[in-house]
């Protein structure tokens, strides 16, 4: 076992809780049983976690995942509904009485929602951890139904399996279907190579360029026809000289993924796929602006016709939620896990998710955890390489993730037994959505 699964294990056992009350019972005894309850099923956690690292599945084909984790769910008392976003989705709940409450009345109960991933990147696999972010959605669950099925709080526990974050994020179509009107907080963790609370994520619109030429003989007749590949590589020459005047908030990558057919033809068409980030969606129009005149210089200069291709899901900025924030830190730091308090790198952007527009319609919380040993001294290894897929397979992996999901279901029984505590993250949440303009979940 690490240092750091010692240390939970060591706080869930030894009572080192607050002792505050909690609905007539202390909130110690619901932390332990939170806690006992993940480790007693870590076993059957890190075998779940490792299937769904050994057998990794592109966004929309996580089929393996998909089944593996509604089995779990099922066995565990939840009421599943599977193929339920894109075929790929699930949506699992519990909550104690509910099917005898009258639908009005439903309506009174604190509701947690707990956001599942499962998809990997092309060749790469787990570089994400998603396979420890459907473990910790499962772990934290499930210890909060055996909180319930204790105390009998009138509370909901939701599991939202939501397929292809790396593609089309389906968390934005759930929006789009009311699936977050009745939630009171949302909440997920993030593998990554440090502990923070509240990460940056930016804002990102994906899109995808064509520059439209005319094929010609490059040797009998070059003059002839009009050079899309020439467009491109001007293209992205003339965003690498736009990097130099961005913000520090703000990103752009590209790559050629079609450059042409043979090199004695002039090649007709090419394409391009960009990334552009930004803070927010108000910088994301300048940025837009500034990437747009560069797109289209490079078109005139060429004598080319320039194609435009959005992705229909943009993801929005995360805006976590501070006291939620603040719950989560304050349990995690007693389990023995240490926080970044360097204001650089705390401000660096960790990337993009769908999680942000979540966070657009409901007090949501994105708390990155290190998987990455101490020993080693090295903080490098960042998610989407090859090291970080291996690190996410690991034993160790698996006991960090422990500990976060201890947290995060420790945070959320403070929502559920302190209506004031809730009332805090909502009021909270109600102050960021007036004072912000651009708190918006679909756009382009």
């Amino acid at each position: 076992m690490t240092s750091q699964g010692r240390s939970a294990d060591r706080c869930a056992r030894n009572g080192s809780f607050p002792k505050t009350d909690a609905h007539g019972m202390a909130a110690t005894a619901l932390y332990e049983r939170a806690c006992e309850t993940i480790e007693s099923d870590k076993q059957q956690l890190f075998s779940l976690n490792h299937e769904i690292w050994s057998h990794p599945e592109l966004g929309l084909e996580e089929h393996h995942a998909h089944n593996i984790l509604t089995r779990y769910l099922k066995e565990r008392g939840f009421s599943v509904e599977e193929n339920f976003i894109k075929g790929t989705g699930f949506r699992a709940t519990y909550s104690p009485q509910i099917q005898s409450l009258e639908s009005e009345v439903k309506g009174k109960f604190t509701h947690i929602c707990i956001l599942c991933e499962y998809d990997a990147l092309p060749e790469l696999g787990h570089a994400s951890g998603h396979n420890l972010i459907a473990e910790s959605a499962v772990a934290v669950g499930s210890a909060l139904k055996s909180v319930l099925e204790l105390n009998g709080n009138e509370a909901k526990i939701t599991i939202l399996g939501t397929p292809d974050q790396e593609g089309n994020g389906c968390k934005v179509e759930a929006i789009s279907q009311g699936l977050f009107q009745d939630v009171d907080i949302a909440m997920m963790v993030q593998p990554y190579k440090v502990n923070i609370a509240k990460p940056t994520m930016l804002t990102i619109m994906r899109l995808k360029l064509r520059y439209i030429g005319k094929a010609a003989h490059a040797c009998a007749q070059p003059w002839e026809g009009r050079n899309a590949l020439d467009a491109a590589v001007l293209c992205y020459n003339n965003i690498s000289a736009l990097r130099q005047q961005l913000k520090s908030s703000m990103r752009i990558h590209g790559i050629i993924s079609k450059g042409g057919i043979k090199p004695n033809i002039i090649p007709e068409e090419t394409e391009m796929r960009f990334y552009l980030r930004a803070r927010d969606h108000q910088d994301m129009i300048i940025l837009q602006q500034k990437a747009n005149a560069a797109f289209v210089a490079a078109a005139k200069a060429t004598g080319c016709e320039l194609q435009w291709e959005f992705s229909e899901t943009p993801y929005s900025n995360l805006c976590s939620n501070d006291r939620l924030a603040m719950l989560y830190q304050k349990h995690a730091e007693r389990l023995g896990m240490e926080f970044v308090t360097d204001p650089v790198e705390l401000s660096l952007p960790v990337g993009s998710t769908d999680m942000g527009n979540v966070s657009h319609v409901v007090p949501s919380i994105l708390p990155t955890f290190s998987i990455i040993p101490k020993e080693s001294g090295n903080h490098s290894v960042a998610n989407h390489s090859a090291e970080f897929t291996q690190i996410a397979g690991t034993e160790l992996a698996h006991e960090c993730v422990l500990s976060a999901s201890k947290a995060m279901a420790m945070a959320a029984i403070d929502v559920i037994t302190s209506p004031e505590i809730l009332k805090e993250v909502k009021e909270e949440f109600q102050e960021r959505v007036q004072s912000n303009a651009a708190a918006v979940t679909t756009w382009h």
